[in-house]
């Protein structure tokens, strides 16, 4: 017997639901980085459509969880951006900036066919606030 692969839908909610997991499986940022009293992430991003997402900001504050993973801002993209590595550096170095670029290595639906990624390009900064 062969199974199905899945439908796009239901790859986008099987995704969904890892990301949870993997979320509530994290440590918490006083846990994982006792020293750190705030960090600030900052995400730019670049396209070469008509249409590029708007930059977004999370403050993480002790108590949340630390989890440096974001995905893709385009709707029918299954790629994200990891900057778990980067995070994990910078704070425990006692870095107070990071920047850097990445670029999305997912497909979106729209070029399922051609396997073309989807190559969303995105500017982080890593802004931490340390206790003394």
């Amino acid at each position: 017997m062969r199974l199905s692969p899945l439908s796009p839908e239901a790859a986008r909610q099987e995704r969904r639901e890892r990301w949870r997991r993997d979320r509530n499986a994290a440590q918490t940022l006083r846990s994982a980085f006792p020293k750190v009293a705030q960090l600030r992430v900052d995400l730019t991003f670049h396209g070469t459509g008509p249409t590029t997402p708007a930059s977004q900001s999370h403050v993480l504050h002790p108590p949340a969880r630390a989890f440096f993973g974001f995905p893709c801002p385009y709707a029918d993209c299954d790629g994200h951006f990891d900057l778990s590595a980067i995070a994990t550096a910078a704070l425990g170095g006692a870095v107070h900036l990071t920047e850097g670029a990445l670029d999305c290595v997912g497909l979106r639906a729209r070029d399922h066919a051609s396997k073309q990624t989807c190559s969303l390009h995105l500017d982080y900064k890593l802004t931490a606030e340390f206790r003394p």
